[in-house]
């Protein structure tokens, strides 16, 4: 028996070559070797491996399943052109080491410790991605860079396993946490996950080899923490180098210490109270249809920044005399349509993001001015009767979002509110006032190109219903307080007297 070969493709194969080639295609790291197949090392690994595949995979379906994130659709233009930036600069950070960090005996470490810091790029570009456009991009991402690793030399199948789950649960981590302690939050977690996976990884795969969980520690906790660091780092030149938003910038966006605010707030203090008053209702209608309420208020913060080139002219802004009283209905119009313009230049000279710019044409439409248009009807002769309205319309464009909608909406609700507000606003006034002004601009078709739906329009003006009539409820006349001894029509009044609110 000990002679007996096998003739089988060309070959000789006796016992001797089959042992030999049987010990060699099986080294002695798999986890299939009958002796270790029930060690507690692999059932540990193998549970910790499987723990994690588990979360990504629920990761991966929950961003599969939900309609696209916020920060998604408001940088939906850059979209594209961000997730391929991203994913060349990951594969090039990430491919061209990798044949360098993942050959054998490199800085003495093992080979997860090796693979956890190739997958540094990929955290990063999860994280900036998770920011700027949203969980399904950064899921996508970190799939095509885990399955680009699989293909290079001393690579092993795990390798491609190991970074593409650490990519998407470091995208997941970094959508828990918000703010700047919350980078380094997701950091820290991220780097938590990158140790027990490395751990997982060496009790399924690599038991036969020393464990040194003290290096495992040190690799996972620094690259979890190096992502978060690179992240903060490149996240405002990704902002500034594609004229995109995150949260972190939205955040600064709404100090109200803004130079151009504050620029604002001196030259027309009028106009500047009322953007503030229209940040409050479009806040509130942003959020009651799930749009982000940070930039509802931005956008409400600029939209009429081209009134302070010549504030004067704008009726808030107006204490002695009214200075359309000297001019033709037409020349109105145009300087009034003309702060539109200016608005845009400025929001461009003070480097606001795009789509806060949008708003301020945005927001008026191709609406009629109907109060000169019915004073230059009325004033123009028989033989010159106007014909048609373009003169006095703003040059648009209509809104094309839903904030730059609700924008538009609440504008024209809260100057209506002002002037009912000279009256008795009963709730049942306000809401009719609502409704006429609603009516009014869906009839002229300024909704027509924008994805609001019936739905969310009626949420929207039940939360301006709701406001409104807060803001504007009946109030208590207070009675004036009077000190013992004092004469019934004394001039002098106590301090409680003026606190009727």
């Amino acid at each position: 028996m000990s002679g007996t070969a096998l003739f089988l493709g060309g070959v000789f194969w006796n016992r001797t070559v089959l042992s030999s080639f049987q010990s060699s295609s099986l080294p002695p790291s798999t986890p299939f070797e009958s002796e270790s197949l029930y060690s507690p090392s692999f059932l540990t690994g193998g549970l910790l491996v499987a723990v994690f595949v588990f979360l990504a995979a629920r990761s991966i379906r929950e961003a599969t399943d939900h309609s696209p994130d916020m920060f998604e659709r408001i940088n939906q233009k850059s979209v594209s052109i961000l997730f391929f930036s991203l994913l060349c600069g990951t594969w090039v950070l990430t491919v061209f080491p990798a044949p360098w960090l993942l050959a054998p005996g490199k800085f003495g470490l093992t080979q997860e410790s090796r693979a956890t810091l190739l997958a540094l790029p990929a955290l990063i570009a999860a994280a900036l991605s998770t920011h700027l456009i949203g969980k399904r991009q950064s899921v996508a991402l970190s799939l095509v860079t885990g399955i680009s690793i699989s293909f290079l030399p001393h690579s092993q199948p795990w390798t491609s396993v190991f970074i593409s789950i650490a990519g998407i649960l470091a995208g997941f981590s970094t959508a828990l946490f918000r703010g700047r302690i919350g980078f380094i939050k997701s950091g820290m977690l991220t780097g938590l996950v990158l140790f027990l996976m490395e751990l997982g990884e060496h009790l399924y795969w690599n038991s036969s080899s020393p464990l040194k969980p003290l290096t495992m520690v040190a690799t996972g906790i620094s690259t979890g923490l190096l992502s978060a660091l690179g992240a903060v780092f490149l996240l405002p030149l990704m902002e500034r180098g594609f004229g995109v938003l995150s949260d972190m910038a939205l955040t600064e966006l709404l100090d109200v210490n803004h130079p151009l605010l504050r620029e604002f707030y001196l030259k027309a203090p009028g106009s500047y109270q009322h953007s503030m008053s229209l940040a409050y209702l479009s806040e509130a209608a942003a959020t009651s249809i799930g749009e982000n309420p940070k930039l509802a208020r931005i956008s409400a913060y600029f939209h009429d920044i081209g009134k302070m080139e010549r504030p004067q002219y704008f009726i808030e802004n107006q204490a002695a005399y009214n200075r359309h009283e000297l001019l033709t209905p037409r020349m109105s119009a145009i300087i009034l349509i003309d702060h539109v313009r200016r608005g845009i230049e400025i929001g461009h000279r003070y480097h606001l993001p795009q789509i806060v710019i949008d708003a301020i044409p945005e927001h008026h439409g191709t609406r009629l001015m109907q109060f000169f248009y019915r004073k230059a009807f009325e004033q123009e002769s028989e033989d010159h009767k106007m014909g048609p309205d373009s003169d006095f319309r703003y040059p648009g464009p209509k809104p094309r979002s839903k904030i730059t909608a609700i924008i538009m909406l609440a504008d024209a609700v809260e100057a209506a509110g002002r002037v009912l507000q000279r009256s008795s606003p009963t709730p049942a006034r306000i809401q009719g006032m609502i409704e006429d002004v609603f009516s009014d601009i869906i009839k002229d078709g300024q909704l027509d190109e924008s994805p609001l739906t019936l739905e969310e329009i009626a949420t929207i003006k039940r939360t301006f219903t709701q406001i409104l009539v807060s803001i504007y409820h009946h109030r208590i006349p207070y009675p004036k307080a009077t000190i013992p001894g004092q004469k019934k029509n004394s001039p002098e009044k106590v301090q409680g007297a003026f606190n009727a609110r």
